[in-house]
């Protein structure tokens, strides 16, 4: 048995692009969560940051997230968040316990 991959994308909009860049992380959500092999899937504003996002997802396994990222709606989302976004990381971790 695999430990399921949880990953926190964190994305800053530019100034003035928040609504852009809301929209296009509300419009993977649906998508994403019909995904077979996604578990979790959740978008957040930051609490302090109204300019930040993070995406909270769960991932079967690595295979599942690396499918993820070739999905149609994917990728058809990368140029407006890379339009909209000054800043994006991404950590991914294993649960230990």
């Amino acid at each position: 048995m695999t430990t399921p991959l949880t990953l926190v994308a964190t994305l800053v909009a530019k100034d003035g692009f928040e609504t852009e860049l809301e929209q296009t992380l509300r419009g993977l959500q649906g998508p994403s969560r019909a995904e077979e092999a996604c578990i979790q899937y959740d978008f957040h504003r930051d609490a302090e940051q109204s300019r930040t996002f993070h995406m909270i997802e769960q991932w079967r396994d690595e295979a599942a997230l690396n499918a993820h990222e070739a999905t149609a709606h994917f990728q058809a989302a990368l140029p407006a968040i890379e339009h909209a976004a000054e800043k994006f990381s991404i950590t991914k971790m294993y649960r230990l316990s």
